[in-house]
């Protein structure tokens, strides 16, 4: 049998307010747990729901009753929580593991979320919202300065400096060395507004992984990646996904890049030479088992179409980027989400293997794009959306980036 366990702790942050706020708590009992993680949005969130009447421990070991204390509320006394507080989250089964025998039994947790908290809500019952490291870029400001000619590596890390993160420079490769074209310009934004420009402009996958930044560091990243197997017929509980076929595909791939070059029309007032942004596009189909590019949409066409951004210079090299990458889009396989249980738990980036006993040419392996995790009163689940699919990819191919 699975009993549930719950692990989460809060250490106050001291601030202008209340500088002297330093005290953890920690406690094993909530309503609701719900914790959202994907690298399409720049920050993981989880949200926490508890009863009011409550007791945690102190740092100290020692009961406290959180009933009739300033939970987060505004009065002279300093909150026991509140925005900016760091916190962790940790969830898992307790059972007996029959490999050890019936008389041995096990606790197997994972640390699901880390972060600060983001609003507390003390109405009944406390509601506890919180964001993950994007939460203390989201606070702090931007330098105002316009960045142009500077790599995708040089502004992050100028960004990240008075924040002590790090960034991943280690599998990001090629695309950290793409250099800003059209200039991004910060005026009275944060680091986080920045970083979604970026994000925008250049279609990277930005998201946090403990205190390290990826950025452009590619939905496949190799690094730290964990293999699930998940059986239609066994620790599947109920699905959402769809078996298409590359015969049924039709989809079209709106290519582009944007380059600085300079205009012969004097300096700006700044003494550099004035520069405009040239833009590249192209169209890619894919069209009876290959991909034919065009140099505009052919008209009257009709199908799904996707977008990209590549860092291409000339508008043979944006075909020529475009037909490559476009195969990571067209596959063969499933497309959706299904739901589980709580273990095997699964990180988005991590390796999903799907196997069908009753369908076996339907078995493949998928990148896990978004996991939403629920936690409470009716069990542990994980809602999981694949992405595309990877064991059909050579190794180069998935390493080469969108």
């Amino acid at each position: 049998m699975l009993n549930l366990k719950s692990f989460i702790k809060i250490t106050q942050q001291g601030n202008k307010i209340y500088p002297n706020r330093s005290d953890t708590f920690t406690f094993d009992f909530v309503n609701s747990v719900e914790v959202v993680s994907t690298w399409e949005n720049l920050a993981d969130t989880a949200e926490i729901v508890m009863p009011q009447k409550c007791y945690v421990l102190d740092k100290n070991g020692k009961q406290y009753s959180w009933l009739g204390k300033n939970i987060g509320g505004k009065q002279d006394t300093s909150p026991i929580i509140m925005r900016g507080d760091k916190i962790e989250i940790s969830l898992g089964y307790n059972y007996f593991d029959v490999t050890q025998g019936v008389n041995k039994r096990v606790t197997e947790m994972n640390l699901v979320f880390s972060g600060y908290i983001s609003e507390v809500k003390s109405k009944k019952p406390i509601t506890i919202k919180c964001m993950d490291n994007m939460w203390k870029l989201s606070q702090t400001l931007a330098p105002n300065k316009v960045w142009t000619g500077k790599t995708i590596q040089e502004v992050v890390e100028e960004l990240l400096k008075p924040t002590g993160l790090k960034l991943n420079t280690t599998i990001s490769g090629e695309k950290l060395s793409t250099k800003i074209n059209p200039p991004i310009q910060s005026q009275n934004q944060t680091i986080a507004q920045v970083l979604e420009m970026i994000q925008r402009n250049y279609k990277f996958e930005t998201f946090f992984k403990g205190d390290t930044l990826y950025t452009g560091a590619f939905r496949y990243y190799t690094d730290d990646v964990k293999e699930h197997v998940f059986r239609f017929q066994d620790n599947i509980i109920s699905d959402n996904l769809e078996y298409v076929r590359t015969d049924d595909v039709v989809l079209g791939i709106q290519a582009q890049s944007y380059e600085q070059v300079a205009v012969n029309t004097g300096t700006r007032k700044d003494g550099k030479p004035k520069v405009k942004t040239k833009r590249l596009s192209c169209f890619a189909v894919w069209q009876f088992g290959d991909v034919v590019v065009y140099d505009s949409k052919p008209e009257g066409w009709q199908g799904e179409q996707r977008s990209l951004n590549l860092p291409a210079t000339t508008l043979d090299e944006l075909k020529y980027l475009v037909k490559k990458n476009a195969y990571k889009l067209i596959y063969q396989g499933f497309k959706g989400e299904f739901t589980t249980f709580g273990l095997p738990f699964v990180r988005h980036g991590d390796n999903i293997i799907l196997r069908d006993t009753i369908l076996p040419d339907r078995n493949g392996t998928y990148k896990a794009k978004k996991n939403t995790i629920n936690f409470g009163m009716n069990g542990f689940r994980q809602t999981i959306e694949i992405d595309m699919r990877v064991d059909t990819l050579s190794k180069d191919t998935i390493d080469s980036g969108i």
